[in-house]
């Protein structure tokens, strides 16, 4: 079939467009502003900058499109279509579950708290979302004890006689209709500040009325504020002052390991983080960390309650302009998303970064144990990210007898042997496995069709990463990261580096490392052997 007739009379309009498979299976979804544009640049070029793109085109074999008004709406459907078809190649949140809301209901005669699983289009206030209905409740309960606040799923009946609650935390009870209106809604404000992170005056606040309780000789209820007031301390005590302005604002940083995506996001309240929260994405090779938030941020950060008016963000996103727009008619305020450069907003995001990081460790090692060996490869060559992808060459000959090389591949520390290769050895003359090192890695990262390897591993000493070099310098693609694993003792050397890496013995990380060695020099000799074996066949039979 030519694919030509997939997309030659698409409509240079904004819309979404979904690709299919021979089943009518759908693909991948995405936006676009000009549909014609940009469903032609799938088809016109190759994507070695992002492989996942060249794994789906083959599978390519409808294409549908609906066209909307402008780019927000683009933007829009786009989430609602990932949402509820969950597209092989798109970027997915791991749990697809609705997220915690504390919902204030103002409508009713006592304004009432309650906890819901949906935000509805009502005149009532949401706040969130949390991670679980347990922090959620938490918060609550914690509110009610400190202001006096009252929390149902249902409405509040009348009572001739004070609610429990309220006699045991000293309260005046609105049920029972000993506190006015007005004196409950300053409750409920205190509440809200506390709820949006406004919590300055609190300390403040709390202490004066423990030194009014005490001078009235109210001694229980100024007990029960000391309590209150050594609660708040320690909540205050746990968040970091980045700022000498009182700003608010929201930092995110992402990291990507593997097949999975980690958002770290951190709430700036007055200057002091607030909260912080991570959320996990299914993604495909090549996805970029810009490709992720840009997607948190049309889909579930448009579901929370509320955010500030900036958003400082780790990586650039497409369409930068077009979110923000997004943003100001979902949350009906001017709303910036910026990469800072500079000052307390970029340390700020660079932490997020590393909350990212040190959430997506904390998963992958509760899911599987070979990850302590490649987040001890990270750390012993003070590597960027985990690698994910490690590759591993050997030469393998016995005098100038059919000589051959074999690399390996490991994806998430497990080998992947439809990624293995072997290499007849084609333009070395003689016993030179230095040589046939050069030839075999020039041709490794020559296959533009193959995805490059996070760490590549040659296996020798500083003469052979040499020469593994100039393979790649005189290659189209390269690896990420460069090394070579020598013997007796097991040393890491570096490009450039006469000096060896100094590693403890029994670093999980080096015997990853060393499995990986020995599973490429048992390829290597397997494809030797059976070469020779070939040989000695023919001569016979010659």
């Amino acid at each position: 079939m030519d694919k030509t007739t997939i997309y030659s009379n698409l409509p240079e309009k904004p819309g979404i467009y979904l690709f299919k498979d021979s089943d009518g299976h759908i693909l991948y979804i995405g936006k676009a502003k000009n549909l014609k544009k940009r469903v032609t640049s799938y088809f016109n070029k190759t994507h070695t900058d992002r492989p996942w793109i060249n794994v789906m085109m083959p599978l390519i074999t409808d294409l549908e499109t609906i066209v909307v008004n402008n780019e927000i709406e683009s933007l829009m459907l786009e989430g609602i279509y990932i949402k509820q078809f969950l597209p092989k190649f798109n970027i997915l949140l791991t749990d697809d579950k609705s997220y915690p809301y504390i919902k204030l209901i103002l409508n009713e005669s006592i304004p009432r708290f309650t906890i819901v699983r949906k935000r509805l289009n009502d005149k009532a206030r949401y706040f969130g979302p949390y991670l679980s209905a347990r922090s959620a409740q938490y918060t609550l309960e914690f509110l009610r004890q400190l202001y006096g606040i009252h929390f149902s799923a249902s409405r509040f009946p009348c009572r001739e006689r004070a609610c429990l609650n309220c006699q045991l935390d000293g309260f005046t009870c609105p049920l029972a209709g000993e506190v006015s209106d007005e004196k409950y809604q300053e409750r409920v404000r205190a509440a809200v500040d506390f709820l949006e992170g406004k919590r300055g005056n609190l300390v403040k606040e709390l202490e004066s009325a423990m030194y009014e309780a005490s001078a009235n000789k109210q001694f229980e209820r100024a007990a029960k504020l000391r309590n209150r007031l050594h609660s708040v301390k320690h909540i205050r005590a746990d968040q970091r002052v980045i700022s000498s302005n009182l700003e608010d604002y929201d930092a995110i940083g992402c990291i990507i390991s593997g097949s999975i995506a980690c958002i770290a996001l951190l709430k700036v309240r007055e200057g002091q983080i607030t909260n912080q929260q991570s959320f996990f994405y299914n993604v495909t090779e090549g996805t970029e960390t810009g490709e992720v938030i840009g997607q948190f941020l049309t889909s579930l950060y448009t579901t929370f309650a509320d955010i500030p008016h900036l958003v400082s963000i780790s990586d650039k996103i497409e369409n930068r302009e077009t979110v923000e727009r997004l943003l100001e008619n979902i949350f009906l305020k001017k709303v910036e998303i910026r990469i800072p450069q500079r000052g307390d907003k970029k340390d700020l995001t660079a932490l997020a970064v590393k909350n990212a990081l040190s959430k997506i460790n904390t998963r992958l090692l509760k899911s599987d144990q070979t990850y302590i060996g490649l987040i001890a490869l990270k750390e012993v060559l003070n590597l960027n990210s985990l690698p994910t992808r490690i590759e591993a060459v050997d030469i393998s000959n016995l005098g100038t007898s059919e000589p051959v090389g074999a690399t390996v591949c490991f994806i998430n520390g497990q080998p992947d042997k439809n990624e293995y290769r072997r290499y007849k050895i084609k333009t070395v003359e003689g016993q030179n496995d230095f040589a046939m090192i050069r030839e075999v890695v020039k041709r490794r990262f020559s296959d533009t069709s193959r995805t490059v390897p996070d760490l590549f591993v040659v296996d020798g000493g500083p003469e052979q990463l040499k020469f593994a070099v100039e393979g790649i310098e005189q290659s189209p693609l390269a690896p990420k990261y460069l090394i070579s694993l020598a013997k007796k003792p097991d040393r890491i050397f570096l490009p450039n580096k006469k000096r060896p890496v100094l590693i403890p013995r029994g670093n999980k990380g080096l015997m990853m490392l060393s499995n990986i060695r020995d599973e490429v020099h048992r390829f290597g000799i397997t494809f030797h052997r059976t070469r020779q074996r070939k040989k000695l066949l023919r001569s016979v039979e010659a």
